[in-house]
């Protein structure tokens, strides 16, 4: 136990890589998504979303109602909030449709355009209409594949959905219907290993990166799981990813810092 405890403390307290800074006025942000040339950070205990050029500079904020996840995809924002709804505004923040969803909503990915949710309180992923229609659930809890404890972010690559299952410590892959594909993670706190899986973000040619809280690494795969490299360590739990024109943008929520990392590829 002594040699673990020791491991962890310098897994979280090593020299991180070093990478461009963004900082805001946020309070616990829960999500990033980056399209267009823009960031957006879900700044929830604000009621807000924040919009900034990849330079850090402040453009403008959305007025939303405890966002918790979001997903930018062909011009328009789709956000889940805690309370329970979907709201799917264009980029400048003008609403244009709004629904409830059932259970508690984490984060959501727009896919062969059906609205992928993850839900805390069934640990599934329920699919909606875009508007608003439940259409099909799958997942729930428990460690066979396909089941999740901690479902929690997610991404997605031109055919498949990647979802995090954080507590058992694994990164999930399904078809646009929702079928099983395959999943990947080694317990453990050694390079190549998840312990606890936060974010996950397509970066494009066949690599996915994936950051885990605890050990406080951002650890790049190909999507059968094989281990690339550490693209940063030493990092204070990050939890979301987004990957834009060769870089993975990282969120680290109790520094209110999203750092900035190159990596090859692009969503």
């Amino acid at each position: 136990m002594r040699g673990f405890l020791i491991a962890i403390f310098l897994l979280l307290f090593s020299v991180p890589a070093l990478g461009q800074e963004i900082k805001g006025n946020w309070k616990f942000p829960s999500d990033i998504a980056v399209s267009n040339g823009k960031l957006y950070v879900v700044d929830g205990l604000n009621n807000r979303i924040e919009v900034y050029d990849l330079y850090g500079n402040f453009l403008t904020n959305i007025k939303v109602d405890s966002p918790y996840g979001i997903d930018a995809s062909d011009g328009l924002l789709y956000v889940v909030s805690q309370k329970g709804r979907v709201y799917i505004l264009d980029e400048f923040g003008n609403l244009e449709k709004s629904f409830k969803v059932e259970g508690r909503p984490i984060d959501v990915e727009k896919l062969y355009g059906k609205l992928f949710i993850t839900n805390g309180e069934f640990e599934s992923v329920d699919v909606y209409s875009t508007d608003g229609k439940l259409l099909g659930r799958f997942g729930g809890k428990g460690s066979a594949p396909g089941n999740f404890v901690g479902v929690f972010l997610t991404d997605s690559a031109k055919n498949t959905l990647f979802v995090v299952d954080s507590v058992n410590a694994r990164i999930q892959e399904f078809d646009k219907d929702g079928k099983f594909i395959r999943s990947f993670g080694v317990f453990g706190i050694e390079e190549g290993d998840l312990f606890r899986p936060k974010g996950v973000a397509y970066c494009g040619n066949g690599k996915v990166a994936v950051s885990d809280g605890i050990t406080g690494a951002v650890q790049l795969f190909d999507v059968y799981g094989g281990f690339e490299k550490v693209i940063a360590k030493g990092l204070y739990y990050p939890t979301a990813l987004a990957c834009y024109d060769g870089e993975v943008f990282v969120l680290e929520p109790l520094k209110n810092r999203i750092s900035i990392f190159r990596v090859q590829g692009d969503k």
